[in-house]
C-alpha cells in the first residue's frame, strides 16, 4: 500500500491519497463528509484503509467519493422516501403516514444527514434524542412523548429497511422514549353521550350518533359509500377510509370488516341511503353539500357538545367501554 499526502505550499493544506492495490492505482481527494482532504483527515483515512486491509475487508471502491456519498444518511433516506412515495401512489401507504415521513425528514432527521449510515450507533441516536427531540421546530412547545416515539419508530423502520437491503450489517440499539404524557382514556356513558348530542346542531347528529352505535373511527365514517351499506343483512362494510385529505381503499387494520347495525344505527343508515346512488357518500354535510371530513365532525363536537372529551373518545372509546361489560355479562350468562 502506498499512501502519499501532497500539500499545496500556500493557504489551507489540501491532500491527495494515492493507493496501489492489486495492480491498480486509486486516488482519494475527499473525506467522509465530502470535504477536500486536509493533512489530518488524510491521515485518518489512511488509518481507516490500513485497518480495513488488516481485517481483510478492504475494497478500494468503498472509499471512492461516489460510494462515500451513497453511504450518507441523507442519500439512503431519500431512496427510502421515494420507495414510500411509490407505496403511497399504489395505495399501500396512507397519506398521513407519508406526510409524517416527509415532515420528520425535513424537521428532524437533518441531524443525521452527513453521517455514514454504518457509523450511527446508540451514542449518536442518544444525542439525537437529547438534542433534537425536545421542541417542535421553530417553536418553544415541547414535543409530546407520543410524537417523539413516532419520530424514533419511523427512524427504526428506515434502519430495518437498510438492514434488509444489506446496507448495514446489524441494527443499532435505539434509546428508549419514556412516556411522560400518560393520561387515562376518557369515555362517556350513554346518558352523557345523549347530553352532548342534544347540543349538536340537528343536521350533524346522524353521523356522530352512528359512530357512537358502531364504534367506527371518524376517518372510516366519512368514507362510507351507499353501496357499503347492506340494509337486508343489517351491516355496513368498512372497506375504505379518509387519510388526511385523500380517500384510501382500505382501513387502518387493512381489512374489510362487516359491522352489525343495531336498531338505532340501522334507522340512521336507512334514512341516509334514500334517494342516493351506490357510489354516493352515506353522510353528506348539508352546510356544504359535500361529504363530511373528520375534522368537521371533530370541530362540531368540540364546539357544541359541552363535554371535555374528543369526538374519538365520545364515540369509539365510549362504544368499547360500553360493549365490553355487556359482552362479559352475556358470556357469564351462557356459562
Amino acid at each position: 500500500m502506498d499512501g502519499v499526502c501532497i500539500c499545496e505550499p500556500k493557504g489551507n493544506a489540501k491532500c491527495l491519497i494515492q493507493i496501489y492495490w492489486k495492480g491498480k492505482h486509486y486516488e482519494y481527494r475527499r473525506d467522509d463528509q465530502g470535504y477536500v482532504l486536509t493533512y489530518d483527515k488524510a491521515q485518518d483515512k489512511l488509518t481507516e484503509i490500513s485497518n480495513a486491509i488488516k481485517k481483510g475487508t478492504f475494497n478500494p471502491v468503498d472509499f471512492t467519493d461516489e460510494k462515500v456519498k451513497e453511504r450518507k444518511f441523507s442519500f439512503q433516506f431519500e431512496k427510502w422516501r421515494i420507495e414510500k412515495k411509490e407505496e403511497l401512489d399504489t395505495d399501500e401507504l396512507s397519506p398521513e403516514h407519508y406526510r409524517h415521513i416527509e415532515s420528520y425528514q425535513t424537521n428532524y432527521y437533518v441531524f443525521f444527514d452527513l453521517y455514514d449510515v454504518r457509523e450511527i450507533d446508540l451514542e449518536i441516536l442518544s444525542q439525537f434524542k437529547l438534542n433534537e427531540l425536545k421542541y417542535r421546530k421553530g417553536m418553544t412547545t415541547l414535543l409530546k412523548s407520543k410524537t417523539r416515539k413516532n419520530i424514533m419508530n419511523t427512524l427504526h423502520a428506515f434502519f430495518s429497511w437498510m438492514r434488509k437491503h444489506g446496507l448495514i450489517k446489524e441494527m443499532p440499539i435505539f434509546p428508549e422514549i419514556v412516556d411522560t404524557n400518560k393520561t387515562r382514556r376518557k369515555a362517556l356513558t350513554r346518558d352523557a353521550q345523549e347530553y352532548g348530542l342534544e347540543k349538536i346542531p340537528q343536521q350533524h347528529v346522524d353521523p356522530i350518533r352512528f359512530m357512537m352505535k358502531t364504534g367506527l373511527r371518524p376517518g372510516e365514517l366519512v368514507a362510507i359509500l351507499v353501496k357499503s351499506v347492506d340494509i337486508e343483512r343489517r351491516v355496513v362494510w368498512v372497506e375504505r377510509a379518509r387519510s388526511g385529505s385523500k380517500y384510501v381503499e382500505r382501513t387502518k387494520n387493512k381489512e374489510v370488516l362487516p359491522v352489525p347495525l343495531n336498531d338505532i344505527a340501522f334507522n340512521i343508515a336507512s334514512r341516509n341511503v334514500k334517494g342516493k346512488f351506490p357510489n354516493d357518500f352515506l353522510f353528506i354535510n348539508s352546510n356544504t353539500g359535500k361529504p363530511y371530513t373528520q375534522w368537521y365532525l371533530w370541530d362540531a363536537w368540540k364546539r357544541y357538545s359541552e363535554t371535555e372529551v374528543t369526538i374519538y373518545e365520545a364515540t369509539r372509546h365510549s362504544y368499547c367501554s360500553q360493549i365490553v361489560p355487556l359482552t362479559d355479562k352475556l358470556t357469564a350468562q351462557r356459562l
